[in-house]
């Protein structure tokens, strides 16, 4: 969640998807959606999105309740302009920057 939450810290969001898609196999979908419950639902937009990016989907989906009850839309870099970037309706995310992982 942490690398989601403070992505500036961890080499920006190309990195974070890298880790991501090499964590992804660990993690565990419950203890996924327990973690996710104490922490801010954008973190939680960024994250399932990220997750879909690198083909972690299937684990995504299991955060999915959560964003489903978001109220606001998140942007995806938090520092970059909404306006004019693509949505993700899925994840309640406006996709303001292009993440390409290294994998």
């Amino acid at each position: 969640m942490e690398l989601v939450g403070y992505y500036e810290r961890c080499g920006g969001l190309d990195n974070v998807a890298t880790v991501l898609a090499e964590l992804s196999e660990r993690m565990r979908g419950e203890n996924l959606q327990v973690e996710a419950k104490r922490c801010p639902v954008a973190w939680i937009q960024r994250l399932g999105y990220l997750q879909e990016l690198v083909g972690a989907g299937k684990l995504a989906t299991r955060l999915l309740p959560i964003v489903e009850d978001a109220k606001e839309e998140a942007a995806l870099v938090r520092s970059l302009p909404r306006l004019g970037s693509p949505r993700h309706h899925r994840w309640k995310l406006a996709v303001n920057a292009n993440v390409e992982p290294d994998f």
